[in-house]
């Protein structure tokens, strides 16, 4: 027999959570057993990456957001590839992927990696793309949520339990275990950042945008400033839409000494050794990939209460949770967790364990290439 042949199909005009499931995703498959390849409707950093890991990468940036010109071309792509399954990752990825194959004898599988209702704030936005997704729910075979909290907001949407497997995202966490490269990132990191050496300092990892709760946390950042003789200092790791609103929050809040914005960084497990501690404010979060990359890090965490986070972070535990939305609160686990370096090595201990059990690259491949033979049995 033949190598079994997959394409995965997503967006990729950015780098998030999504992209980097897949780069882990694909890195790892038996080359002796997988014939793998990409189509990104963006030619941008993630196409980049996956040439880096040397994956073969189809790109289709010539058409416009929603050109139908593109059904033609990505029909025209799977044609040519002819794929056992077709693995697509994102509302236009899943939505054209199942218009273009209609009539292939090929298996559709869809990953889940966040919920629509959070992803789209505006109502139009979301009525839009909820029946794209719904309407062609029909044409897809199987679903991978990856948390139960995702698996659950399926089925409520009357998905059967029987079409859908839930796997976690897995990483390969030897970066963010770099002992020896842990002091010198710290130092050098600061001073780029201009933070002195002997401060406590929080940080997030986010894309700007509405659900990730970036204002709440300011908000609560400015409360712990109040309650300290020793003021701490806070990153803003990360870049988006919401980038100047909250550079206009951090100066109504006269935070301007005290917080720092990094923009879009590619060094993330570099810069998690420089905190003290990562505090996590979404409103919602189908699984919480930046919360892991901290965990493995061995930085305490502090995060919201929602979603797949739930499922990970437990109180106390692995990290401290507060319900979302609540900046009087989020500000209370962060003093808490500021105030007792024992809380501290105690929950990132806790959370390595967590992460080295559940979140590996080799756990995650493992149960996808078994849900791929199933589903051709």
């Amino acid at each position: 027999m033949g190598k079994l042949r997959i394409l995965h199909v997503i967006g990729g005009g950015e780098f998030g959570g999504a992209e980097q499931h897949i780069l882990n995703l694909v890195s790892t498959f038996p080359t002796d057993e997988i014939e793998v390849a990409v189509v990104c409707f963006y030619d941008s950093l993630f196409a980049s990456k996956l040439r880096d890991a040397g994956i073969t990468v189809l790109t289709l940036n010539q058409f416009g957001r929603f050109d139908v010109r593109l059904l033609r071309a990505l029909r025209s792509t799977f044609f040519s590839f002819q794929p056992a399954i077709i693995h697509t990752h994102g509302i236009k990825a899943n939505f054209f992927s199942r218009v273009a194959s209609r009539g292939m004898k090929v298996t559709l599988l869809t990953t889940v990696h966040s919920a629509l209702r959070y992803d789209y704030s505006g109502s139009l936005a979301y009525a839009i793309v909820s029946i794209m997704e719904r309407g062609t729910r029909l044409w897809n075979r199987h679903y991978i949520a990856v948390s139960e909290a995702l698996a659950e907001n399926l089925r409520g949407q009357g998905v059967p339990a029987s079409d859908i497997s839930v796997i976690y995202n897995g990483m390969d966490i030897t970066p963010y275990r770099q002992e020896q490269e842990r002091a010198s990132d710290r130092s050098r990191l600061r001073a780029e950042w201009n933070i002195p050496e002997d401060v406590f300092l929080f940080g997030t990892v986010a894309r700007f945008v509405p659900v990730k709760g970036l204002p709440i946390l300011l908000e609560a950042f400015a409360q712990v400033v109040k309650e300290q003789e020793k003021t701490p200092f806070l990153v803003m790791i990360g870049d988006g839409g919401e980038r100047e609103h909250l550079e206009a929050k951090v100066r109504e809040l006269n935070l301007e000494a005290h917080v720092r914005f990094t923009g879009f960084r590619q060094d993330i497990p570099t810069c998690l050794h420089a905190l003290d501690g990562f505090v996590h404010s979404s409103l919602y979060e189908g699984l919480g990939y930046t919360i892991i990359e901290a965990m493995a890090s061995e930085v305490p965490v502090v995060a919201s209460n929602v979603g797949g986070v739930k499922e990970f972070v437990f109180p106390k535990e692995t990290g401290l949770v507060v319900e979302p939305g609540n900046p009087g609160l989020l500000a209370q686990a962060m003093q808490e967790l500021y105030a007792s370096a024992e809380l501290r090595e105690k929950l990132a201990s806790h959370a390595l364990k967590k992460v080295e059990e559940t979140f590996t690259i080799q756990q995650m491949t493992e149960k996808i290439l078994a849900l791929y033979r199933k589903l051709l049995k």
